[in-house]
């Protein structure tokens, strides 16, 4: 059986030599770009508030002061009954074919939770953008729901003060969500129609046949640098040799589409 995720989907759309290097060979940067890795924390910290009511802040970090914002302004209005919830469906058509993915939240109604954090203001303009998100499409198709709730935070761009210390400097940082708030942290609604959800599938059937019989994994060099920055995997898209070892990556034990199955699918 082949699993997909949809963040190996979108690698796929984006570059298939990532695709490769990433879900085929298994090859998982050491280091995370420290935008991602914010991302990260935040989403841990929020699972284990929406587990167990609290969550450890005593670390006086960037991510400490955004789960604090969203435990002031969010936690209280909105309940999640379950936290990072796995799905797996088969694809139609494909019984050898399985898509998985991983739902931030679910409300006791249902509907689909997703933590997002922005380095932006949270303006109409991003709200309008997370129509586009084919992740929500992907959850969507797979549990049924047709709403979803983005909770939204942005980072802090403030910078702590000569002499200040992290814990002034994380008191600091939680009072900056007091004012202009909604341009910071925001619950926001989002609702796609059954004609979307099955356009999805129709396209999901193509792209993971595709996928599946791909044996040429041709560079999109018009994505080396669409993050801002260079490509995680340029050091190694050029010249990789699979019998070498790269200190800058480490093997994951399995992998998507391919090998084995991969088992994380985190959208941030």
């Amino acid at each position: 059986m082949i699993k997909f995720s949809i963040s190996g989907i979108k690698c796929f759309k984006a570059c298939r030599r990532m695709y490769e290097l990433k879900y085929i060979e298994g090859l998982e940067p050491v280091e995370k770009p420290d935008a991602l890795q914010v991302g990260v924390n935040y989403h841990e910290k929020l699972e284990e508030l929406n587990s167990t009511g609290k969550f450890d802040d005593s670390d006086h970090s960037k991510e400490s002061a955004m789960a604090t914002a969203y435990k002031k302004y969010i936690y209280p209005n909105f309940s999640i009954a379950e936290a990072e919830k796995w799905y797996e469906k088969e694809i139609p058509g494909l019984p050898e074919m399985h898509l998985i993915g991983r739902v931030d939240g679910i409300t006791e109604g249902g509907e689909l939770v997703e933590h997002k954090s922005t380095g932006q203001e949270i303006t109409e303009e991003y709200e309008y953008n997370l129509q586009w998100d084919e992740q929500i499409l992907a959850y969507m198709w797979m549990t049924g729901a047709r709403k979803v709730w983005y909770t939204v935070c942005r980072k802090p761009t403030i910078r702590q003060k000569k002499n200040e210390s992290d814990e002034e400097f994380f008191h600091r940082m939680v009072e900056w969500y007091d004012t202009d708030t909604d341009s910071k942290i925001r619950l926001l609604e989002l609702t796609r129609t059954d004609a979307e959800v099955q356009k999805f599938e129709e396209d999901l059937k193509e792209i993971a046949g595709l996928m599946n019989e791909c044996h040429c994994y041709y560079r999109n060099v018009q994505h080396c640098n669409c993050w801002g920055r260079r490509c995680e995997y340029s050091s190694v898209c050029l010249n990789y040799d699979p019998t070498q070892e790269y200190v800058e990556f480490e093997h994951k034990e399995h992998m998507e589409g391919g090998k084995n199955a991969d088992t994380e699918d985190l959208g941030f």
